[in-house]
């Protein structure tokens, strides 16, 4: 998810950029990170003492936690603990097939089954034994493995067919690779109680240069087609490179079909079909997409920025989200990895209208001090919390690296313009790392890890599934 490992508090008085991006340096070696690679050069300036970095936060308030003061205050809602004793829960998804469980992923792993007696004991499916090695052999500026079991959708009709699908990475034979990530479909056995993990059938297996920038959701859409995101793999060129490979994506793809020696379908009306460029692409200019979810038919996703911003996008058909030509709606040097004000590039190489997203926030705000790094896609809320209802439902991964510093944002859709933003009080405080979100009929949920970044989530079972309720 492009984590990125950056650090400041959740209490006044907040960290400063210049405190932040020391700590960032004593936490993550060089201090270059998936989001946020403008740390190295910082950093490097940025000469204090470890004990002038201490400062983190209480994990949230009442608030929702300091992190500057970008967001204006918006709804309280209240976090019910519905699940424990996860390492990094980075999915809650849902079969149509008329049972009361809910899928959560471990990226781990394992998918865990959720009902009404709370985590079953035993796993749906373990892929443990097929994932790379998490956490071993990290160039020092990766300071959070991103890879790992990153994607799960059940086919439309799994309660007759039994199919499912699964983003992971593997590990590569070829050493000039880091991993490579695999978009498999499985079968689940015939009462439906588990999936069979000798049914695989891989779709896509990806050669991936680097432990990093990979994204990892998937979702059928209304269609019936499964929408697949690829981050650029730590190269921002990608994001607009079409012909050469599927990187800095959503992919579009008929798991019923086939085409020519494919072990799937594109669809005839995918953008670029007959047309220069991959058949597979359906929207591109992204940079480590990080979640996304359909409302109704609107497919809305979270892409993580580098320099300095975050964005929300609502993805259209053959629509180009301007990366690496830029960052929210703000112009980026790819050369130099900065964003900022000006006359930007309007249009790609091939001529298509850069897309502006929909919401863009700061990694810091105007006083230098942190906001938040890392945005996680959600959805929009249409169950029976009030004072969410209606509302585009998203979170920050963080805004401390020592300290659970995680944040939740409510926005409101319009029809075109930005849409404003609200941050989400949570009564008692938010204490996770925001990882992802879910949703399952009327109930949403929040998912994360209550381990700072400095204290190696993965290595910890920290992991937490809160169900999203009215404030009491």
């Amino acid at each position: 998810m492009d984590l990125p490992n950056r650090q400041s508090p959740d209490s006044p008085p907040g960290p400063s950029r210049r405190r932040f991006l020391t700590a960032l340096g004593a936490v993550a070696g060089t201090g270059a990170l998936a989001g946020c690679s403008f740390g190295n050069r910082d950093a490097a300036r940025d000469e204090q003492t470890d004990s002038e970095t201490a400062d983190g936060g209480d994990g949230g308030s009442d608030t929702g936690g300091s992190g500057g003061n970008y967001f204006e205050p918006g709804p309280t809602v209240r976090l019910e603990e519905v699940a424990t004793g996860l390492v990094s829960p980075s999915a809650l998804v849902t079969a149509d097939d008329g049972m009361d469980r809910r899928f959560i992923l471990d990226q781990v792993g394992v998918v865990h089954v959720h009902d009404a007696e709370g985590l079953r004991e035993d796993p749906f499916l373990d892929l443990s034994d097929r994932l790379v090695a998490l956490g071993e052999d990290l160039p020092n500026w990766v300071a959070y493995d991103e890879r790992g079991l990153l994607g799960l959708a059940f086919h439309p009709e799994f309660a007759s067919n039994g199919l499912f699908y699964v983003r992971y990475s593997a590990p590569a034979d070829d050493p000039e690779l880091d991993h490579r990530e695999r978009l498999s479909e499985f079968r689940a056995t015939e009462d439906g109680e588990r999936g069979d993990p000798d049914s695989e059938r891989v779709l896509l297996d990806l050669p991936w240069e680097r432990p990093i920038h990979q994204a990892g959701s998937i979702e059928f859409g209304p269609d019936g087609y499964l929408y697949a995101a690829l981050g650029d793999g730590l190269n921002p060129f990608n994001g607009q490179d079409l012909t050469h490979n599927l990187k800095g994506s959503v992919l579009r793809l008929d798991v019923d079909g086939r085409t020519d020696d494919k072990p799937y379908g594109v669809p005839e009306d995918n953008p670029l079909v007959g047309q220069e460029g991959r058949d597979e692409h359906y929207a591109w200019g992204l940079r480590n997409p990080w979640k996304m979810a359909f409302s109704g038919d609107q497919l809305l996703l979270g892409d993580v920025g580098q320099a300095t911003w975050e964005e929300i996008n609502v993805v259209e058909k053959g629509a180009n989200y301007g990366w690496p030509l830029k960052e929210g709606y703000h112009c980026h040097d790819p050369q130099l990895g900065t964003s900022e004000d000006g006359e930007c590039v309007v249009e790609s190489d091939r001529g298509e209208p850069l897309v502006d997203p929909v919401l863009e926030f700061p990694h810091f705000d105007e006083a230098g001090d942190a906001v938040g790094f890392a945005v996680i896609g959600g959805h929009v809320h249409t169950g029976s919390v009030d004072a969410i209802r209606d509302s585009y439902v998203f979170g920050v991964f963080t805004s401390s690296f020592t300290a659970a510093a995680g944040r939740l944002v409510a926005a409101t859709p319009r029809e075109d313009g930005r849409w404003p933003m609200r941050e989400i009080r949570v009564a008692g405080g938010l204490d996770i790392q925001v990882l992802s979100l879910g949703v399952d009929g009327d109930d949403s949920y929040v998912l994360g890890t209550r381990a700072a970044l400095s204290d190696g989530p993965l290595t910890k079972r920290e992991g937490v599934v809160y169900r999203v309720r009215p404030p009491q």
